[in-house]
């Protein structure tokens, strides 16, 4: 074929539309291109062809009618994509790193070969040995967690993933924790402040009143529910005013030489030993003491204390 003659044969004897894009120097075509041009009658339909071909979805022609592969593909950016994905997955089946699945209706000893097989542990308990560096279940998650391992150890988890799942476990509980101590901080403030401005004086009196009517009303475990309790929003029994002014006002009931002191010391002392330094005070300062309405509030406060005290105790 002589230069200038490169497309030429395309139709022989005629002028082709594609001449005008190669030009007369453009070089030969080979047998399979000059066969697809052919199909063209312009160079308008070449083009229509090639932006509709360039733009279409390549992985409908591939899943057909089957949705469930076309929306497997669409997680491949392209055909090249696909390929590669294809050939790793025949490099690991030649490797033999397929786990191969129980077959039906196994034995016990089929059960434990194939965990010996596939590093699965033989008991439930395997799943916390040899764990990674720095990963530990705490005791106060054990009894949910052994939970969790009893669940997957009969759908034959792997140690890898249920590592990975108590290390998402151990983060989920700290950072519930975080927030809760958050939440804790802000609602001791608020009742502290709300009771101090209601209660005044009053505040570690009932304070103290509270705390000895738990410490001496209720058994050890009862105690700490108590002061642990928390409501659905979080909130803890004892930030909430109410609660504290409902257990306040019981405490003066049963006993109002609970305000004298926590509970973890003796009352009566406590409040005889008050007694008498506020009584030694009116004597040896009689005019300081006439001055001083506070002390002269609590003297007589105290007074009336013991007495309801003597009062319920002779009851």
């Amino acid at each position: 074929m002589a230069d200038g003659d490169a497309i030429t044969f395309i139709r022989p004897g005629e002028e082709h539309w594609a001449h005008s894009i190669l030009g007369a120097d453009g070089e030969a075509l080979s047998d399979e291109d000059a066969h697809a041009l052919n199909g063209f009658d312009t160079a308008q339909k070449f083009a229509d062809n090639f932006f509709t071909t360039r733009d279409a979805d390549w992985r409908a022609p591939i899943a057909g009618d089957d949705t469930k592969f076309l929306s497997t593909l669409q997680r491949f950016e392209n055909p090249e994509a696909l390929g590669t994905s294809f050939r790793e997955a025949q490099q690991t089946i030649r490797a033999g790193n397929i786990q191969k699945p129980l077959g039906e209706d196994p034995t016990d000893e089929d059960v434990a070969a194939w965990r010996t097989a596939n590093n699965i542990p033989l008991e439930v308990e395997g799943y916390l040995k040899n764990m990674p560096e720095g990963l530990v279940l705490g005791d106060n998650d054990k009894e949910i967690f052994n939970a969790y391992l009893e669940r997957v150890h009969g759908k034959n988890a792997s140690p890898e993933i249920v590592h990975e799942t108590l290390a998402w476990y151990n983060e989920f509980v700290e950072m519930e924790q975080d927030a809760e101590a958050v939440l804790d901080d802000t609602h001791s403030t608020e009742t502290n402040d709300a009771l101090r401005a209601e209660w005044g004086s009053d505040y570690r009196p009932n304070i103290n009143a509270i705390e000895g009517l738990i410490a001496s009303t209720f058994g050890k475990d009862a105690a700490e529910q108590l002061l642990n309790g928390r409501y659905k929003d979080g909130r803890a029994f004892m930030n909430d005013p109410d609660v504290l002014k409902g257990l306040a006002t019981i405490a003066r009931k049963i006993d109002p030489l609970m305000q004298i002191g926590d509970g973890n010391t003796d009352n009566v002392t406590t409040m005889n030993d008050e007694i008498a330094k506020l009584e030694k005070y009116m004597r040896d300062e009689r005019t300081a003491y006439n001055a001083d309405q506070p002390a002269q509030d609590r003297l007589l406060e105290l007074y009336d204390i013991r007495i309801e005290h003597e009062r319920k105790t002779a009851a």
